[in-house]
């Protein structure tokens, strides 16, 4: 049986119809969680509650730790740009492709479409510079856990 530790997280980023992905930042954590909304099947006459289930989605969010890439890496730079700078709005070729991988391993990794809905960066005396991202998967799961 094998366990995993946070230090072999990582999250891959591909711009809408990349044909590669590429390890934008180092990352302290990251989290998915799903949910299914229950539509109510429950009658007039019934005397329990009954569902069906409805839409499923899935939102999460990742810390992901900044650094100036040189020259040979631009990758941080451009994410962090992407997420940080959006102005005019945000619209369909905003949609990325994220990877939150648990090793470097195939079936470790976790893999959809999503929008990024929230970014912030902060900075503490004595700490590395962090930002935090939030997003909402669009569609389905391409890859999911094995």
């Amino acid at each position: 049986m094998s366990f995993y530790t946070g230090r072999t997280g990582s999250l891959e980023y591909a711009a809408r119809n990349a044909a590669s992905f590429t390890e934008v930042a180092k990352i302290r954590d990251w989290s998915i969680e799903t949910t299914v909304e229950l539509l109510s099947t429950t009658t007039i006459d019934s005397k329990v509650n009954t569902f069906t289930p409805g839409l499923m989605g899935a939102t999460g969010s990742a810390t992901l730790m900044y650094y100036k890439a040189g020259s040979t890496n631009p990758n941080v730079e451009y994410f962090f740009d992407k997420v940080m700078k959006t102005t005019g709005g945000v619209n369909e070729s905003d949609r990325v492709y994220l990877e939150l991988m648990i090793d470097n391993n195939v079936a470790d990794r976790i893999g959809f479409y999503a929008y990024i809905t929230s970014a912030s960066i902060g900075v503490s005396t004595g700490e590395l510079v962090s930002g935090t991202i939030n997003f909402t998967m669009d569609g389905n799961f391409d890859n999911a856990l094995d």
